[in-house]
């Protein structure tokens, strides 16, 4: 079974207008477009009812997401969305309702909400949902007081948390998003299923390190797309077996981080073949990985830490 376990749902109507234009802004810098052509594109990364993501995940043989909304309505220079962000929970929660267990809900929720710990509870124990996401880069540290008290609730619940690291773009902040910092939380919470998201990007070293000495701590793989293309061995392969090597293949899990990177290079399909089907130059490389270690990734982890704890 291949799960994904990092997957949002976004349109125009769960993100402020804001976000979309910082979006078109970094993108058109990075990929050298005009704004305008990737504005006219924007449609093709919205998706409210989870049809869209149900192809896509045909397309490419998964069968299950874990899925979530951002709420960045207390991140600067955002704003709310047409939403509330209990209601776009439910709306998460109603899009996995539709398409039976193969949409797992997340409830997201900026812990500096005064409701933020009553939201949580009330997604896991009324609607069903199965974790939490955090996005740190919507101006909070992970390891403050507000996430504390989540955290606290998520432990009882017996849910696994999800929180993004690594740099972020504009208009979010990436000072809040080093690994280092859930090194104190899991050291707190030691029976907390915490995932580093994007297994921090380019602090991927460190957030190995943390994890190498917290074994409740986790990182998922979404994002790294890009780094199949560039330089696959160097930047992709190689450091994909280092971070085996340093903690094993028992807390490492396949993400995709859907819809952002929806377009890319054959989407969905060509990341997961990425893992499956690896170039031909890579067994010049002396890099290897067995067929037990990418099963682990591509799923079985995902469905060990959804069996509860």
């Amino acid at each position: 079974m291949i799960v994904d376990c990092h997957v949002h749902l976004m349109s125009d109507n769960f993100m402020a207008t804001s976000y979309w234009d910082s979006w078109v802004r970094v993108f058109s810098a990075l990929s050298n477009r005009p704004p305008e052509t990737l504005t006219s594109r924007l449609t093709e990364f919205w998706d409210e009812t989870g049809e869209l993501l149900i192809k896509d995940m045909d397309a490419a043989g998964i069968e299950r997401s874990w899925i979530s909304i951002l709420d960045l309505g207390m991140a600067k220079h955002v704003g709310e969305a047409r939403y509330s962000v209990e209601e776009l929970n439910r709306i998460c929660v109603e899009v996995a309702g539709r398409h039976g267990e193969r949409l797992i809900p997340f409830v997201s929720v900026d812990p500096r909400r005064e409701d933020a710990v009553e939201l949580l509870e009330r997604g896991v124990k009324q609607w069903g949902m199965r974790g939490l996401k955090l996005l740190p880069a919507a101006g909070f540290y992970p390891n403050d007081e507000n996430c504390y008290k989540l955290y606290a609730k998520a432990d009882k619940l017996e849910i696994p948390v999800l929180v993004h690291t690594g740099p972020e773009t504009i208009p979010l902040y990436s000072k809040y998003c080093y690994p280092i910092y859930l090194d104190e939380v899991a050291n707190d919470f030691p029976d907390l299923t915490i995932i580093l998201a994007h297994a921090g990007f380019c602090w991927w070293e460190e957030a190995v390190n943390v994890a190498t000495t917290k074994p409740n701590i986790y990182v998922d793989l979404a994002g790294w797309q890009p780094k199949t293309h560039r330089h696959p061995i160097e930047e992709f392969y190689l450091p994909l077996r280092r971070i085996l090597d340093a903690m094993g293949p028992s807390r490492i899990l396949f993400g995709s981080d859907w819809p952002a990177l929806r377009l890319f290079r054959g989407g969905q399909g060509t990341w997961v073949r990425a893992f499956t089907d690896p170039p031909d130059a890579l067994d010049a490389s002396g890099i290897s990985f067995t067929t037990e270690e990418i099963e682990s990734i591509l799923g079985g982890n995902a469905v060990r830490i959804m069996q509860g704890r």
